[in-house]
């Protein structure tokens, strides 16, 4: 093996958080002989599973799983739009790391919180977007969009189906255009109710949409169960919205980056701008949520005589 390649690749796993001694496991040499030359790592987490020993290992084109035996070494390997979510848990001095795919759930147990934050980042980062994480800063850097080679098209996301216009429209709409915070009800697996109050954007097709992470409530309620509803409230003027609708969690690489665009920017809060509180989350990773409407009651109570 070239030995260049090895230690550029342990110097990658350190960066990570990996270590001295981590970076130095024939676990990093049986990595070397799957990270390709043009590959660069950006998150690791080690730990115990099921099955023993194993590590997760976040690339910037891919996320490896890798079990190493004294004898043999079997190695998982996803891309990223394949990966579903991330969530974490904290025992003690050490984190579970939870990775969701589309057909199996990766979880390593002992992880070494540093590099756990490190990860988590990461794999986030190359969910909503290709480009560069700088370790030293914990930002995320997006790359311009390159021209395809290909002188076919890319082949077009599948587009979900249009919210019925008959569902909402007129003062309904305008209402809900002209607010942006609102309370989210969810349902869990057991049939349990959850409200939490939501930042939320409608885009011009009548999509209502929530940036959230995976491991809060209102993330594991989603992919539980879709029917939610949304209730919006002004006091001042007595009118409240009250929606019912679908909610899916968005795969579309275009939208998710315009949503984490529009819903990341700073807010004014009484006399101070600050960061949205989902930039606060540590509950796993985003994760964008759309919700298409199916039924909208609106009242305004200051045309009602008491």
């Amino acid at each position: 093996m070239d030995t260049t390649h090895l230690k550029r690749i342990r110097e990658e796993l350190k960066a990570a958080g990996a270590g001295s001694i981590g970076s130095r496991t024939p676990e990093s040499h049986e990595l070397a002989k799957l990270i390709h030359p043009n590959e660069h790592v950006g998150g690791v987490v080690y730990g115990t599973y099921p099955g023993g020993l194993a590590w997760l290992v976040a690339t910037d084109q891919r996320v490896i799983f890798l079990d190493r035996k004294p004898l043999f070494a079997t190695h998982d390997e996803m891309t990223y739009d394949y990966v579903t979510g991330i969530t974490s848990t904290r025992a003690g001095l050490f984190e579970t790391v939870i990775l969701h795919s589309r057909s199996h759930d990766y979880s390593i147990s002992f992880v070494n919180p540093k590099t756990a934050h490190i990860f988590i980042q990461y794999v986030d980062s190359r969910r909503l977007s290709s480009g560069s994480f700088d370790h030293a800063t914990q930002r995320y850097t997006p790359e311009p969009a390159k021209a395809s080679k290909s002188a076919e098209p890319p082949a077009a996301p599948p587009v979900p189906a249009l919210p019925d216009p008959r569902v909402i429209s007129g003062k309904q709409l305008k209402f809900l255009k002209g607010h942006d915070l609102a309370v989210l009800s969810t349902i869990d697996r057991t049939g349990n109710l959850d409200g939490a109050v939501v930042y939320y954007h409608v885009d011009d097709l009548n999509f209502i949409y929530i940036l959230t992470k995976s491991g809060t409530e209102k993330g594991r309620n989603v992919y539980a169960h879709g029917r939610v509803a949304l209730t919006v409230y002004e006091a001042e003027a007595r009118q409240t919205l009250q929606l019912q609708g679908v909610a899916e969690v968005e795969t579309d690489q275009t939208a998710k980056n315009n949503i984490f665009a529009q819903m990341t920017n700073p807010h004014l809060y009484g006399s101070k701008i600050e960061l949205p509180p989902v930039t606060k989350l540590h509950e796993g990773a985003f994760m964008v949520i759309r919700i298409t409407p199916t039924r909208v009651r609106f009242h305004d109570y200051s045309q009602r005589e008491t």
